[in-house]
């Protein structure tokens, strides 16, 4: 009796370490950030997505078609990004659980940079079916497209603030650099204190400050800067090119795009760790660019049901035996 019962405490012990094992198995898997970026190492630009480690690479467009620069609706369930797909670079949008994907523009002009807003109504993008560049919006079903810059002057690379109501942008206009308008297109601003116009705005998490691309000497690097114009910080310290800055979610990290011996390739770095503390994440001789943060909900690959069924599975047989 007495062994009997030794048994059946043993199995029960066993079975809450291993419950707790897949618990934390799946913690971890989930909470592992992903990044999209694009990438022609297929013969021609498609978008894929890794891990922050640089691991667990998938694909998630496969046309024949170019296919970059993807931004994700916050719930993680679309995808936008253009595409060349008739010759002609527009916006589609792509849902992640079916995997259908419909066409958002349609005009005979190149439209191009898309980026969702955080509250998920709208879709920001340039295009140039009035000449010049311009930052137009429009909303995920296709309607309400709406022009937010105006005249002769180029712009482009618009950036949503985390609570959706303003818009950094490129502008060429003199003096050229990186603007802030409302989201309607009102009050445009230069933000304050860039070192040179600034290229590829990326807004922080919290809000209060700016990541953006510096051409100094030659060199492309990636500073920070307060959206008061205080605190300028530079993040990157190298000779050749650093751009496409992008946010982690938490504000600890940004990912970003980078030129080593000729060579495009995605890194990551601590923003407040030393200057140019990067890790390389990709490793490939064609083009990898253009990265930005996958919200969690677009990771339709979970692996809680396989960790638990096999966990769970081991579990009776140990106990049975």
């Amino acid at each position: 009796m007495k062994r009997k019962l030794a048994y059946i405490v043993f199995g029960t012990a066993v079975m809450f370490m291993c419950f707790l094992l897949a618990v934390d198995v799946y913690a971890q898997a989930s909470d592992v950030p992903y990044i999209a970026f694009s990438s022609n190492r297929s013969g021609n630009y498609d978008i894929y997505m890794m891990d922050i480690n640089g691991k667990n690479l998938q694909q998630l467009t496969d046309g024949l078609a170019n296919e970059t620069y993807p931004t994700f609706s916050p719930d993680g369930q679309q995808m936008a990004y253009i595409s060349s797909g008739d010759g002609n670079w527009d916006i589609y949008v792509l849902d992640l659980t079916t995997k259908v994907s419909h066409r958002l523009t349609n005009h005979p002009a190149r439209d191009s940079g898309p980026a969702w807003s955080p509250d998920g109504r709208w879709i920001a993008f340039v295009s140039e079916r009035t000449g010049a560049g311009h930052v137009y919006k429009i909303e995920p079903s296709g309607a309400n497209l709406q022009q937010l810059t105006h005249g002769d002057e180029k712009n482009n690379a618009p950036a949503w603030s985390p609570d959706s109501q303003f818009i950094a942008y490129r502008s060429f206009k003199d003096p050229s650099g990186i603007y802030i308008m409302e989201a309607d297109g009102r009050n445009p601003s230069r933000l304050k204190n860039q070192p040179e116009p600034g290229w590829t705005p990326a807004w922080s998490p919290d809000g209060k400050r700016v990541a953006f691309t510096v051409v100094l000497g030659g060199n492309y690097d990636i500073y920070t800067l307060n959206v008061d114009g205080r605190n300028l910080r530079r993040i990157t310290l190298h000779l050749e090119f650093d751009g496409w800055p992008a946010w982690s979610a938490d504000g600890h990290m940004i990912v970003f795009g980078s030129v080593w011996n000729g060579n495009y390739d995605i890194y990551r770095i601590d923003v407040n760790g030393a200057v140019d503390n990067r890790r390389k994440l990709t490793r490939h001789r064609q083009i990898d660019m253009g990265p930005t943060w996958v919200p969690t909900g677009a990771l339709s690959v979970s692996p809680t049901v396989n960790t638990h069924t096999t966990l769970w599975g081991k579990l009776k047989q140990s106990v049975g035996d």
